[in-house]
């Protein structure tokens, strides 16, 4: 009897944890839906790329931070090499130059606007580019 008793409790606990774990993962899957729907239907999804000056590792962490930090951007990506960003974001939410002076804002010169003196001083060394 008592082996039948916890063999029950088992179960129930079982089908608990199932039935918990089953209705989150449809959440997300819902929500996901539901805001990728949302920017498709909008169309204002937009890619766009942008000359951002920078050296290391470092700078690509401050550039993609900087950008993402703009309303409406979704991805952000700087290429070290070829001193790219390439950035998706809502053109309903925000655009190039103000993605641009933000990234300026944070240190970087870019093919739109220079980083102030002092922004461009604070970066550690390994990130000055200027000549």
């Amino acid at each position: 009897m008592k082996k039948l008793f916890l063999a029950i409790i088992a179960t129930s606990v079982f089908t608990f944890v199932a039935n918990g774990a089953n209705h989150s993962e449809m959440d997300k899957v819902e929500k996901a839906n539901t805001s990728h729907s949302v920017m498709v239907n909008a169309g204002t999804e937009k890619h766009g790329m942008l000359k951002v000056e920078g050296n290391c590792k470092q700078c690509k962490m401050r550039i993609e931070a900087a950008a993402k930090s703009v309303k409406g951007v979704s991805t952000a990506n700087w290429d070290v090499e070829k001193k790219m960003l390439h950035l998706n974001y809502d053109a309903a939410q925000t655009d190039m130059n103000a993605i641009s002076k933000t990234v300026a804002k944070a240190g970087h010169d870019t093919e739109k606007n220079k980083a102030n003196q002092k922004a461009y001083d604070s970066l550690p060394g390994c990130c000055k580019y200027r000549k």
